[in-house]
Protein backbone atom coordinates (compact mmCIF):
# COMPACT_ATOMS: atom_id res chain seq x y z
CA UNK A 1 0.00 0.00 0.00
CA UNK A 2 1.40 3.62 -0.64
CA UNK A 3 0.91 6.89 0.48
CA UNK A 4 0.00 9.73 -2.06
CA UNK A 5 -1.26 13.15 -2.06
CA UNK A 6 -2.64 12.80 -5.31
CA UNK A 7 -6.47 14.46 -5.86
CA UNK A 8 -9.75 13.50 -7.20
CA UNK A 9 -13.30 14.28 -6.91
CA UNK A 10 -16.83 12.39 -6.20
CA UNK A 11 -19.46 12.17 -9.18
CA UNK A 12 -22.59 11.98 -7.26
CA UNK A 13 -25.44 14.01 -6.12
CA UNK A 14 -25.03 15.00 -2.13
CA UNK A 15 -27.74 12.64 -0.93
CA UNK A 16 -25.13 9.97 -2.85
CA UNK A 17 -21.65 11.34 -1.29
CA UNK A 18 -21.74 8.99 1.61
CA UNK A 19 -22.19 5.74 -0.51
CA UNK A 20 -19.89 6.78 -2.83
CA UNK A 21 -17.04 7.01 0.17
CA UNK A 22 -17.78 3.73 1.38
CA UNK A 23 -18.03 1.75 -1.68
CA UNK A 24 -14.48 3.50 -1.80
CA UNK A 25 -13.33 2.84 1.64
CA UNK A 26 -14.82 -1.02 1.04
CA UNK A 27 -11.73 -1.78 -1.47
CA UNK A 28 -9.24 0.06 1.04
CA UNK A 29 -8.74 3.40 -0.13
CA UNK A 30 -8.10 6.07 2.33
CA UNK A 31 -8.86 10.10 1.58
CA UNK A 32 -9.57 13.24 3.29
CA UNK A 33 -12.06 15.84 2.22
CA UNK A 34 -10.51 19.09 0.14
CA UNK A 35 -11.67 22.55 1.71
CA UNK A 36 -11.96 23.81 -1.76
CA UNK A 37 -14.92 21.97 -2.97
CA UNK A 38 -17.40 19.49 -0.71
CA UNK A 39 -16.68 16.55 -3.73
CA UNK A 40 -13.41 17.17 -3.76
CA UNK A 41 -11.08 14.99 -2.20
CA UNK A 42 -7.39 14.16 -2.05
CA UNK A 43 -6.13 10.41 -1.24
CA UNK A 44 -4.40 9.20 2.03
CA UNK A 45 -3.74 5.31 0.45
CA UNK A 46 -4.40 3.88 -2.82
CA UNK A 47 -4.31 -0.10 -2.16
CA UNK A 48 -4.41 -0.10 -6.15
CA UNK A 49 -4.42 2.19 -8.81
CA UNK A 50 -7.90 4.42 -8.04
CA UNK A 51 -8.68 4.25 -11.12
CA UNK A 52 -9.15 0.33 -11.00
CA UNK A 53 -11.68 0.68 -8.13
CA UNK A 54 -15.52 -0.46 -8.32
CA UNK A 55 -16.26 3.85 -7.76
CA UNK A 56 -14.22 4.32 -10.89
CA UNK A 57 -15.56 1.37 -13.14
CA UNK A 58 -19.08 2.94 -12.70
CA UNK A 59 -18.07 6.37 -12.58
CA UNK A 60 -18.52 7.46 -9.18
CA UNK A 61 -14.79 9.01 -9.28
CA UNK A 62 -12.76 11.61 -11.02
CA UNK A 63 -8.64 11.92 -10.68
CA UNK A 64 -7.90 15.33 -11.33
CA UNK A 65 -5.59 17.84 -9.80
CA UNK A 66 -7.28 19.79 -7.50
CA UNK A 67 -6.21 22.96 -9.11
CA UNK A 68 -7.70 22.08 -12.14
CA UNK A 69 -11.16 22.54 -10.18
CA UNK A 70 -10.63 25.64 -9.18
CA UNK A 71 -11.90 27.23 -13.00
CA UNK A 72 -15.39 25.67 -12.80
CA UNK A 73 -16.48 26.70 -9.04
CA UNK A 74 -14.98 30.28 -9.70
CA UNK A 75 -17.24 30.48 -12.96
CA UNK A 76 -19.70 29.54 -10.15
CA UNK A 77 -22.66 29.05 -12.39
CA UNK A 78 -25.96 27.99 -10.52
CA UNK A 79 -28.51 25.29 -10.87
CA UNK A 80 -30.63 25.51 -14.48
CA UNK A 81 -27.92 28.31 -16.28
CA UNK A 82 -25.98 27.74 -19.28
CA UNK A 83 -22.62 27.26 -19.73
CA UNK A 84 -20.31 27.37 -22.69
CA UNK A 85 -17.64 25.50 -22.41
CA UNK A 86 -14.61 26.95 -24.90
CA UNK A 87 -12.12 24.64 -24.87
CA UNK A 88 -13.81 21.44 -23.05
CA UNK A 89 -11.95 18.05 -23.50
CA UNK A 90 -10.79 16.03 -21.81
CA UNK A 91 -13.91 17.14 -19.45
CA UNK A 92 -12.44 17.58 -16.25
CA UNK A 93 -13.98 21.29 -15.90
CA UNK A 94 -17.07 20.18 -17.76
CA UNK A 95 -18.28 17.16 -15.40
CA UNK A 96 -18.05 20.01 -12.61
CA UNK A 97 -20.08 22.12 -14.91
CA UNK A 98 -22.59 19.59 -15.47
CA UNK A 99 -23.08 18.92 -11.43
CA UNK A 100 -23.31 22.66 -10.77
CA UNK A 101 -25.86 23.80 -13.28
CA UNK A 102 -27.75 20.09 -12.65
CA UNK A 103 -30.25 18.15 -14.35
CA UNK A 104 -32.42 21.38 -15.78
CA UNK A 105 -29.26 23.28 -16.87
CA UNK A 106 -27.13 22.89 -20.22
CA UNK A 107 -23.47 22.90 -20.86
CA UNK A 108 -22.31 23.36 -24.69
CA UNK A 109 -19.24 21.82 -24.18
CA UNK A 110 -16.81 22.95 -27.27
CA UNK A 111 -13.30 20.93 -28.53
CA UNK A 112 -12.05 21.50 -32.05
CA UNK A 113 -9.47 18.50 -31.80
CA UNK A 114 -11.46 15.07 -33.70
CA UNK A 115 -9.38 13.23 -31.27
CA UNK A 116 -10.08 15.07 -28.47
CA UNK A 117 -13.18 15.34 -28.95
CA UNK A 118 -14.01 11.33 -28.77
CA UNK A 119 -12.24 11.95 -25.74
CA UNK A 120 -14.70 14.12 -24.57
CA UNK A 121 -17.66 12.24 -25.30
CA UNK A 122 -16.02 8.77 -23.55
CA UNK A 123 -15.07 10.94 -20.46
CA UNK A 124 -19.07 12.67 -20.31
CA UNK A 125 -20.95 9.84 -21.29
CA UNK A 126 -19.29 6.91 -18.56
CA UNK A 127 -19.92 10.05 -15.82
CA UNK A 128 -23.32 10.18 -16.39
CA UNK A 129 -23.54 14.22 -17.47
CA UNK A 130 -26.52 14.03 -19.77
CA UNK A 131 -26.74 17.98 -19.68
CA UNK A 132 -23.66 18.37 -21.54
CA UNK A 133 -24.16 18.74 -25.49
CA UNK A 134 -20.70 18.25 -27.50
CA UNK A 135 -19.26 19.82 -30.64
CA UNK A 136 -16.73 20.48 -32.77
CA UNK A 137 -15.36 23.80 -33.82
CA UNK A 138 -12.58 26.28 -33.63
CA UNK A 139 -13.27 28.51 -30.77
CA UNK A 140 -13.30 31.84 -33.06
CA UNK A 141 -15.35 30.18 -35.49
CA UNK A 142 -18.66 28.73 -33.31
CA UNK A 143 -21.65 29.70 -34.90
CA UNK A 144 -22.90 31.31 -31.80
CA UNK A 145 -25.05 34.24 -31.41
CA UNK A 146 -23.47 37.33 -29.88
CA UNK A 147 -24.61 38.76 -26.61
CA UNK A 148 -26.42 35.00 -25.62
CA UNK A 149 -24.06 32.93 -23.11
CA UNK A 150 -24.47 34.44 -19.58
CA UNK A 151 -21.73 32.05 -18.52
CA UNK A 152 -18.37 31.21 -20.44
CA UNK A 153 -15.69 29.05 -19.49
CA UNK A 154 -12.18 29.97 -21.63
CA UNK A 155 -9.73 27.00 -19.95
CA UNK A 156 -7.20 28.62 -22.99
CA UNK A 157 -4.81 25.83 -24.38
CA UNK A 158 -1.02 27.47 -23.08
CA UNK A 159 2.40 26.43 -22.39
CA UNK A 160 1.90 24.35 -19.22
CA UNK A 161 4.67 25.78 -17.33
CA UNK A 162 2.67 25.11 -14.29
CA UNK A 163 2.34 21.36 -15.01
CA UNK A 164 6.11 20.75 -14.31
CA UNK A 165 6.00 18.57 -11.88
CA UNK A 166 4.03 16.06 -14.28
CA UNK A 167 5.15 17.70 -17.75
CA UNK A 168 9.05 18.55 -17.16
CA UNK A 169 9.79 19.80 -20.72
CA UNK A 170 7.07 22.11 -20.61
CA UNK A 171 8.90 25.11 -19.50
CA UNK A 172 11.77 24.19 -22.21
CA UNK A 173 9.51 22.83 -24.94
CA UNK A 174 7.95 27.07 -24.47
CA UNK A 175 10.47 29.01 -23.80
CA UNK A 176 10.90 32.61 -24.40
CA UNK A 177 9.09 34.10 -27.31
CA UNK A 178 7.89 30.25 -28.31
CA UNK A 179 4.65 31.23 -27.02
CA UNK A 180 3.88 33.94 -28.96
CA UNK A 181 1.57 31.83 -30.89
CA UNK A 182 -0.55 30.55 -27.76
CA UNK A 183 -0.69 33.80 -27.28
CA UNK A 184 -2.31 34.98 -30.52
CA UNK A 185 -4.80 32.77 -29.89
CA UNK A 186 -5.47 32.71 -26.41
CA UNK A 187 -6.37 36.60 -27.68
CA UNK A 188 -8.40 35.40 -30.64
CA UNK A 189 -10.45 32.91 -28.30
CA UNK A 190 -10.96 35.89 -25.74
CA UNK A 191 -12.12 38.46 -28.64
CA UNK A 192 -14.95 35.45 -29.43
CA UNK A 193 -16.07 35.02 -26.28
CA UNK A 194 -16.22 38.63 -25.22
CA UNK A 195 -18.57 38.71 -28.15
CA UNK A 196 -20.98 35.75 -27.30
CA UNK A 197 -21.12 36.70 -23.65
CA UNK A 198 -23.80 38.11 -22.88
CA UNK A 199 -24.45 41.71 -20.84
CA UNK A 200 -24.43 40.94 -17.17
CA UNK A 201 -22.40 37.46 -17.56
CA UNK A 202 -19.06 36.14 -16.34
CA UNK A 203 -16.46 34.92 -18.21
CA UNK A 204 -14.09 32.98 -16.45
CA UNK A 205 -10.53 32.66 -18.04
CA UNK A 206 -7.48 30.27 -16.99
CA UNK A 207 -4.49 28.51 -17.45
CA UNK A 208 -2.20 26.26 -16.16
CA UNK A 209 0.99 28.44 -16.96
CA UNK A 210 2.58 30.87 -14.88
CA UNK A 211 3.62 32.82 -17.81
CA UNK A 212 2.84 36.43 -17.17
CA UNK A 213 2.33 37.00 -21.08
CA UNK A 214 0.13 34.61 -21.18
CA UNK A 215 -2.01 35.13 -17.65
CA UNK A 216 -2.20 39.13 -17.10
CA UNK A 217 -1.24 40.18 -19.97
CA UNK A 218 -3.88 39.13 -21.75
CA UNK A 219 -6.51 40.16 -19.36
CA UNK A 220 -5.14 43.75 -19.59
CA UNK A 221 -5.76 43.21 -23.37
CA UNK A 222 -9.25 41.91 -22.08
CA UNK A 223 -10.12 45.28 -20.07
CA UNK A 224 -8.60 48.16 -22.71
CA UNK A 225 -9.80 46.21 -26.34
CA UNK A 226 -12.71 43.66 -25.58
CA UNK A 227 -14.67 46.84 -22.73
CA UNK A 228 -14.64 43.12 -20.36
CA UNK A 229 -14.67 44.10 -16.57
CA UNK A 230 -12.41 42.45 -13.79
CA UNK A 231 -14.35 40.67 -11.27
CA UNK A 232 -13.02 40.38 -7.93
CA UNK A 233 -11.98 36.33 -6.84
CA UNK A 234 -12.17 35.51 -3.49
CA UNK A 235 -9.23 32.74 -2.29
CA UNK A 236 -10.44 29.44 -2.10
CA UNK A 237 -9.45 27.87 1.20
CA UNK A 238 -6.73 24.32 1.40
CA UNK A 239 -4.92 26.74 -1.52
CA UNK A 240 -1.71 29.58 -1.54
CA UNK A 241 -1.56 31.79 -4.17
CA UNK A 242 1.07 34.13 -5.51
CA UNK A 243 1.22 38.00 -6.15
CA UNK A 244 -0.71 39.04 -9.50
CA UNK A 245 -3.37 41.56 -10.45
CA UNK A 246 -5.76 42.67 -8.05
CA UNK A 247 -8.93 40.34 -8.14
CA UNK A 248 -7.01 37.43 -10.42
CA UNK A 249 -5.63 34.59 -8.31
CA UNK A 250 -2.56 32.60 -9.20
CA UNK A 251 -2.05 29.32 -7.48
CA UNK A 252 1.34 28.85 -5.91
CA UNK A 253 1.73 25.15 -7.17
CA UNK A 254 4.58 24.25 -4.49
CA UNK A 255 3.01 26.06 -1.43
CA UNK A 256 -0.29 24.30 -2.37
CA UNK A 257 0.72 20.85 -3.42
CA UNK A 258 -1.10 21.35 -6.69
CA UNK A 259 -0.56 22.43 -9.78
CA UNK A 260 0.50 25.90 -10.89
CA UNK A 261 -2.76 27.37 -12.17
CA UNK A 262 -4.16 31.24 -13.06
CA UNK A 263 -7.51 32.58 -12.90
CA UNK A 264 -9.85 35.46 -13.67
CA UNK A 265 -13.28 36.59 -13.70
CA UNK A 266 -14.49 38.66 -16.32
CA UNK A 267 -17.94 40.69 -16.55
CA UNK A 268 -19.84 42.48 -19.29
CA UNK A 269 -21.49 45.72 -18.30
CA UNK A 270 -25.12 46.03 -18.89
CA UNK A 271 -27.96 44.27 -18.29
CA UNK A 272 -28.94 40.77 -20.15
CA UNK A 273 -32.43 40.46 -22.23
CA UNK A 274 -34.66 37.28 -21.57
CA UNK A 275 -35.03 36.99 -25.22
CA UNK A 276 -31.39 36.40 -26.71
CA UNK A 277 -31.99 32.30 -27.26
CA UNK A 278 -32.79 31.42 -30.76
CA UNK A 279 -35.12 29.46 -32.16
CA UNK A 280 -36.09 26.20 -31.73
CA UNK A 281 -33.63 24.25 -34.35
CA UNK A 282 -35.25 21.12 -36.45
CA UNK A 283 -33.20 17.97 -34.91
CA UNK A 284 -31.04 16.27 -37.61
CA UNK A 285 -32.44 12.72 -37.39
CA UNK A 286 -36.21 11.27 -36.39
CA UNK A 287 -37.59 11.57 -33.41
CA UNK A 288 -38.56 9.39 -31.09
CA UNK A 289 -40.78 9.94 -27.67
CA UNK A 290 -39.88 8.87 -24.01
CA UNK A 291 -42.68 6.53 -24.31
CA UNK A 292 -41.98 4.40 -27.78
CA UNK A 293 -38.29 4.05 -25.81
CA UNK A 294 -39.68 3.29 -23.12
CA UNK A 295 -41.91 0.25 -24.52
CA UNK A 296 -39.30 -0.86 -26.99
CA UNK A 297 -36.31 -1.05 -23.87
CA UNK A 298 -38.54 -1.48 -20.80
CA UNK A 299 -36.47 2.06 -19.09
CA UNK A 300 -38.93 4.15 -17.30
CA UNK A 301 -37.36 7.51 -17.84
CA UNK A 302 -39.53 9.30 -15.97
CA UNK A 303 -37.27 10.93 -13.72
CA UNK A 304 -35.14 12.57 -15.74
CA UNK A 305 -36.05 16.39 -16.52
CA UNK A 306 -38.06 17.26 -19.93
CA UNK A 307 -36.30 15.01 -23.00
CA UNK A 308 -37.07 13.03 -26.00
CA UNK A 309 -34.86 10.35 -27.62
CA UNK A 310 -33.19 11.12 -31.64
CA UNK A 311 -32.49 8.06 -33.82
CA UNK A 312 -28.99 8.92 -35.88
CA UNK A 313 -27.14 6.36 -37.97
CA UNK A 314 -28.12 3.68 -35.67
CA UNK A 315 -27.53 5.53 -32.36
CA UNK A 316 -30.14 6.54 -30.43
CA UNK A 317 -29.41 10.11 -28.37
CA UNK A 318 -30.93 11.50 -25.11
CA UNK A 319 -32.46 15.68 -26.16
CA UNK A 320 -32.45 17.33 -22.90
CA UNK A 321 -35.65 20.26 -23.74
CA UNK A 322 -32.77 22.63 -23.10
CA UNK A 323 -30.43 21.06 -25.49
CA UNK A 324 -33.45 21.35 -28.14
CA UNK A 325 -32.89 24.88 -28.05
CA UNK A 326 -29.89 25.10 -29.48
CA UNK A 327 -29.46 27.16 -32.57
CA UNK A 328 -30.18 26.05 -35.99
CA UNK A 329 -26.66 26.75 -37.53
CA UNK A 330 -25.05 24.61 -34.55
CA UNK A 331 -24.00 21.40 -35.00
CA UNK A 332 -23.95 19.27 -32.02
CA UNK A 333 -24.07 16.04 -30.43
CA UNK A 334 -26.23 14.80 -27.29
CA UNK A 335 -26.02 11.78 -24.59
CA UNK A 336 -25.61 8.58 -26.02
CA UNK A 337 -27.70 5.87 -24.83
CA UNK A 338 -27.54 2.64 -27.13
CA UNK A 339 -28.18 1.70 -30.33
CA UNK A 340 -30.93 1.33 -33.09
CA UNK A 341 -31.61 -1.36 -35.94
CA UNK A 342 -34.91 -1.73 -37.33
CA UNK A 343 -37.49 -1.20 -35.10
CA UNK A 344 -35.26 -2.21 -32.27
CA UNK A 345 -33.74 -0.18 -29.59
CA UNK A 346 -30.70 -1.55 -27.67
CA UNK A 347 -29.87 0.68 -24.69
CA UNK A 348 -26.64 0.40 -22.84
CA UNK A 349 -26.55 -1.54 -19.78
CA UNK A 350 -23.89 -0.03 -18.14
CA UNK A 351 -25.92 3.50 -17.92
CA UNK A 352 -26.75 4.30 -14.44
CA UNK A 353 -28.36 7.28 -15.45
CA UNK A 354 -31.40 4.91 -16.33
CA UNK A 355 -31.58 2.67 -12.99
CA UNK A 356 -34.38 3.81 -10.57
CA UNK A 357 -32.65 6.81 -7.84
CA UNK A 358 -33.75 4.37 -5.49
CA UNK A 359 -34.31 0.50 -5.29
CA UNK A 360 -37.27 -1.52 -5.12
CA UNK A 361 -37.86 -4.88 -4.36
CA UNK A 362 -37.47 -5.90 -8.47
CA UNK A 363 -33.82 -4.56 -7.74
CA UNK A 364 -30.44 -6.18 -6.18
CA UNK A 365 -28.82 -4.39 -3.77
CA UNK A 366 -25.49 -5.83 -3.35
CA UNK A 367 -23.59 -4.80 0.21
CA UNK A 368 -19.81 -6.42 -0.36
CA UNK A 369 -17.86 -5.54 -3.07
CA UNK A 370 -16.21 -8.68 -3.79
CA UNK A 371 -19.81 -9.44 -4.94
CA UNK A 372 -19.43 -6.89 -7.12
CA UNK A 373 -16.07 -7.91 -8.24
CA UNK A 374 -17.19 -11.54 -9.24
CA UNK A 375 -20.13 -9.94 -11.31
CA UNK A 376 -17.14 -7.70 -13.75
CA UNK A 377 -15.07 -11.00 -13.71
CA UNK A 378 -17.83 -12.36 -15.36
CA UNK A 379 -19.25 -14.78 -12.77
CA UNK A 380 -23.35 -14.68 -12.40
CA UNK A 381 -25.64 -14.72 -9.49
CA UNK A 382 -28.75 -16.60 -8.79
CA UNK A 383 -32.29 -14.83 -9.42
CA UNK A 384 -35.80 -15.87 -9.38
CA UNK A 385 -37.05 -13.13 -10.64
CA UNK A 386 -38.68 -12.08 -14.22
CA UNK A 387 -37.97 -9.95 -16.70
CA UNK A 388 -34.60 -9.26 -18.71
CA UNK A 389 -33.01 -6.37 -16.91
CA UNK A 390 -32.38 -6.45 -13.07
CA UNK A 391 -31.62 -3.14 -11.73
CA UNK A 392 -28.79 -3.11 -8.90
CA UNK A 393 -27.03 -1.08 -6.56
CA UNK A 394 -24.12 -0.93 -3.74
CA UNK A 395 -26.47 -0.03 -0.78
CA UNK A 396 -28.41 2.88 -2.04
CA UNK A 397 -26.40 3.38 -4.94
CA UNK A 398 -27.39 2.88 -8.60
CA UNK A 399 -24.47 0.64 -10.66
CA UNK A 400 -26.50 -0.06 -13.90
CA UNK A 401 -28.15 -3.19 -15.14
CA UNK A 402 -27.65 -7.10 -15.13
CA UNK A 403 -28.60 -9.43 -17.75
CA UNK A 404 -31.30 -12.22 -16.55
CA UNK A 405 -30.72 -15.43 -18.29
CA UNK A 406 -32.90 -18.28 -17.23
CA UNK A 407 -32.64 -17.94 -13.09
CA UNK A 408 -29.18 -16.52 -13.41
CA UNK A 409 -28.23 -12.95 -13.74
CA UNK A 410 -24.76 -11.36 -15.21
CA UNK A 411 -22.90 -8.35 -16.09
CA UNK A 412 -22.17 -7.44 -19.21
CA UNK A 413 -20.83 -3.84 -20.57
CA UNK A 414 -20.94 -4.91 -24.28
Amino acid sequence: MKNTTRSFRLVCAKDQIQDVEALLQAEGFRFEPQPCYDLARTLTAEPMPLGRSIAAKFGYIYIQDKSSMLPPLALAPASGDRVLDFCASPGSKTGILSSLVGPSGLVLANEPSPDRLATLRVNMRHLGCYNVATCKYEGQSLPLQDDSWPHILLDAPCSGWGTVDKNPKAAQMWAGEKTAPLETLQRELLTKAAGLLAPGGRLLYSTCTTNVRENEDQVRFAMEHLGLVPEPLTEFPGFKFAPSLPGCLLVDGEGSLAQGFFLAALGKPGQQEKSLRAPKAELPGELVSREEFSARTGLDTGWLPEHCFLRVGGRIYLILEQAAKLPAELRWQGYAVGKSAGDSILADATLRMFVPPRPDEKSLVLEQVNTIRELLSGQSLSWSGPGKRLAFYFNGLPLGFLTIKGNRCLWSDR
